[in-house]
């Protein structure tokens, strides 16, 4: 063959080469305008059956391209050249889509409706187990009888162990009003939502990644509404969000929640209404003044209440054990308490009375209240105090120190009022009623943990301290006997903190017959059956289960040769000091 005509061959094909370029191009442009620019209207976005045909065209162009690629070697760099342009051009196209789209709205109403799924008859339209489309969902989304799912499930499973809301103004707002999205409660329901729908089923649910998915995106948008936005709802949606958080062993992430909301709850005036009945507000009076209104009805004035016992609650019982937590609000003599379950269930308009509060009954919440805000407070300070612990007589000290407190702890537990609320047979404060329980036993349990075994080193020095050994052991005993007169069903029911007081008991079980080689009681068996049943709802048990099973099946090793954190043993480290690296153990096993 002559080179003119191999040279003419050469050129016909780099021709044919680059027409199929351009083509290529106008097909791989044409699908990024379509997945990246909004529907505008003039143009209505294709359905998924075009997208395909139009992807499939693009697949077929770029095969036939790829022949003709593998007999020119000299395309390579051709093609090089052209990738490097459809880079550029799908950077100028999301580009454009930024400028398009307004800010803080991150879709327009039309593309909102053409790409959403819609609930209809509470039934969810989305199925499989694929992930959500990259619109948001909104609570516009929910029909009225899905949110009414959703909230008798929150009233039934959540409500009495979180006592926040006022049910019959909840469901009222939900059957009454023609849409939620401009309602005051729009950010509690979305919080209502982000806590119940993972755990929701129905006859046709939706996807466990979905749920969990549509659970994420409503915690994230009630925070950034919350932060935006300062009243008594925004408090209540970040409150009830905590759940999420903490149930997940998220603990970094829920204490700066819990920090949000006592800021706001501080703004708010809460304090003022709770110490002092709001006699500042807007008025002069025997302590600074402040420009703030006083609550127009009771339901609000008891929401106000019970919102900020709730943030000093979730602050105290959160940090049981640990000697770092300098936030806590200091217990003032005459507070105002919630009022009793059975009166908070009625609407306002059938009391007869100017305050909840004026009625005298016993409240199991408000006990609960009591236990974890001030008499809880006292041990939080005696583990903030210092003290040689080598010293014989500092220890001395301190063990005198450690029963006054306990003799405190005594003293209340006994008490009338604690006693007439504790038998109390009432379904409706059943949960509450072992939170009290269980976490009195949790504040006796760290109240005595490091000075019930010497410290690693001075074990010849000190020696046990066997008063400390039992009043602990009493306490791991009766918080399993609590557990095991509960059913699996109220145990998966029951709330995320009882997960970390079942920890503290089981752990001293297992570590005191560790260190003085006795046998493990047969409780602490109760106490992991009842860890794995609130695992079936928070990842947190799951976590802390999977420790307390290897630490059993590690009975015999020594301390030296265990996998787990040699912490776990070192009853000088409280339960919440060694998580992080219980997190790391677990995540790192198999």
């Amino acid at each position: 063959m002559s080179d003119t005509s191999q040279t003419q061959m050469d050129v016909d094909r780099d021709d044919d080469n680059q027409s199929g370029d351009q083509e290529l191009g106008k097909v791989a442009l044409t699908c990024l305008q379509v997945l990246f620019l909004p529907a505008t209207e003039s143009q209505v976005r294709p359905t998924s059956s075009e997208l395909w045909i139009l992807c499939a065209d693009w697949h077929n162009l770029r095969v036939c391209i790829k022949c003709k690629e593998e007999r020119a070697a000299s395309r390579i760099c051709l093609r090089t050249g052209k990738s490097v342009r459809l880079e550029e051009e799908v950077k100028t196209l999301k580009a454009q889509q930024t400028e398009r789209l307004p800010s803080g709205s991150p879709r327009t109403d039309r593309a909102y409706s053409h790409s959403s799924p819609q609930w209809q008859d509470g039934s969810p339209k989305w199925h499989g187990d694929e992930p959500l489309a990259t619109t948001e969902p909104d609570l516009s989304l929910l029909s009225q009888a899905t949110l009414c799912d959703l909230c008798d499930a929150w009233f039934e499973k959540y409500h009495p162990w979180f006592p926040i809301l006022h049910k019959l103004s909840i469901l009222a707002v939900i059957q009454n009003s023609t849409t939620l999205v401009d309602s005051s409660l729009s950010i509690v329901l979305k919080a209502v939502i982000a806590v119940t729908l993972p755990h929701w089923s129905l006859s046709n649910p939706l996807s466990a990644v979905q749920r969990e998915q549509i659970s994420t995106h409503f915690r994230s948008q009630v925070i950034m509404e919350a932060i935006g936005n300062l009243s008594l709802q925004s408090l209540q949606a970040v409150l009830i969000t905590t759940i999420l958080d903490y149930g997940a062993g998220k603990l970094s992430e829920f204490w700066n929640l819990v920090a949000l909301c006592k800021k706001m709850g501080t703004q708010l005036g809460l304090r003022d209404l709770v110490a002092n009945k709001g006699e500042n507000f807007n008025k002069l009076s025997t302590i600074p003044p402040r420009m703030l209104e006083m609550p127009t009805t009771l339901i609000e004035q008891e929401e106000m209440i019970r919102a900020y016992w709730m943030t000093e609650a979730l602050d105290s019982i959160s940090s049981l054990g640990a000697g770092w937590n300098l936030s806590l609000s200091r217990p003032e003599n005459e507070v105002a308490f919630p009022c009793d379950e059975t009166v908070w269930a009625f609407p306002e308009n059938a009391t007869a009375f100017s305050n909840f509060g004026d009625i005298e009954v016993s409240s199991t919440f408000s006990l609960y209240l009591n236990l974890v805000t001030q008499q809880v407070y006292q041990v939080h300070v005696f583990l903030q105090q210092s003290f040689d612990v080598a010293s014989a007589i500092d220890r001395v000290r301190r063990q005198a120190q450690c029963t006054f407190v306990d003799d405190g702890l005594i003293k209340w537990r006994h008490s009338t009022a604690t006693t007439q609320t504790l038998s109390q047979q009432c379904s409706a404060s059943g949960s509450t009623i072992v939170m009290i329980t269980v976490t009195y036993d949790a504040a006796v349990i760290s109240l005595y943990q490091r000075l019930a075994l010497p410290p690693e080193g001075l074990g010849k020095v000190h020696g046990p301290w066997y008063h400390a050994i039992q009043r602990s052991l009493s306490a791991c005993d009766d918080m399993s006997m609590v557990l095991r007169a509960l059913s699996d069903a109220d145990l998966e029911s029951m709330s995320p903190h009882l997960i970390f007081c079942i920890f503290i008991a089981a752990r001293f079980f297992i570590v005191h017959a560790k260190v003085l080689s006795v046998e493990i009681p047969r409780s602490v068996d109760l106490l992991v059956y009842a860890m794995k049943t609130c695992s079936q709802r928070w990842y947190l048990a799951k976590r802390l289960g999977k420790v307390l099973r290897h630490a059993i099946a590690e009975e015999k090793l020594p301390v030296a040769m265990s996998s787990l954190p040699h912490q776990f043993y070192d009853l000088q480290y409280s339960s919440l000091d060694i998580d992080a690296a219980l997190r790391a153990w677990a995540d790192s096993s198999v």
